[in-house]
């Protein structure tokens, strides 16, 4: 009965709620680093494949402009035969700073790529249209941040119904603090990551232990790596 709830949960919360199910992940070293300019790859090939599962069951995937700039992911799910599954792909990305080379935006269509912004240039704007990309002009509080719950709301009335958030440590932080995720997955690989030049620790780890008080360490085959699950 519990595994019928739990797999209908999605379901039910998307119809009472009119929001979209939010899952986030975050992959971190065995020193808690989520980025080391000189070893940029933290977890294993079985982690990556779990992180491809993920993208696959989920319709929309959110990133900000900034991990489009620095990583120039694909941000598609890679798992053979289900290519044609990838998420549509969402971007935060007020002033429109987004490498306009970026991969994201040249393989960009009104359908599969959505960026919110609040105020750019007017060529901006008209450059990032004639790329393909769908802009939605969305609002800003006083710290110029995106309204979240105004987003996810457009982002429902669009169709998205399960939303993975891949964002970096501002953004999962935002979302872990006002317990916007409905379930979240840390990865954990075993090895340190350098901090002899640039790196970035992962600073919400305090903080999800306190917003999220169920935890399960998934028993998957990941070889070293560790996935717990935070509901």
């Amino acid at each position: 009965k519990k595994e019928i709830e739990n797999f209908y949960y999605p379901y039910f919360f998307n119809r009472k709620k009119k929001l979209p199910f939010v899952t986030g992940k975050i992959a971190i070293s065995k020193n808690n680093l989520i980025y080391s300019k000189i070893n940029k790859k933290i977890t294993n090939l079985h982690s990556d494949k779990f992180t491809h599962l993920l993208r696959y069951k989920n319709d929309s995937l959110m990133v900000s402009y900034k991990t489009v700039n620095k990583d120039n992911p694909k941000l598609n799910c890679r798992l053979k035969g289900f290519e044609k599954f990838s998420p549509i792909r969402v971007i935060l990305d007020n002033k429109l700073n987004t490498k306009i080379t970026s991969y994201i935006i040249k393989t960009a269509n009104k359908k599969n790529t959505l960026i919110f912004y609040n105020r750019a240039e007017k060529s901006k704007v008209i450059n990032f249209k004639k790329k393909g990309v769908r802009l939605i002009k969305s609002k800003i509080n006083k710290n110029n941040k995106f309204d979240i719950n105004q987003v996810l709301k457009k982002l429902y009335i669009l169709g998205c119904r399960n939303l993975l958030v891949e964002g970096g440590d501002v953004i999962t932080n935002f979302f872990i603090k006002n317990k916007i995720f409905n379930k979240f997955y840390l990865f954990k690989s075993p090895k340190n990551l350098l901090k002899s030049f640039e790196y970035l620790k992962f600073s919400g780890l305090k903080k999800l232990n306190q917003k999220y008080t169920k935890k399960i360490n998934l028993n998957l085959n990941l070889r070293k790596d560790r996935i717990t699950l935070y509901r």
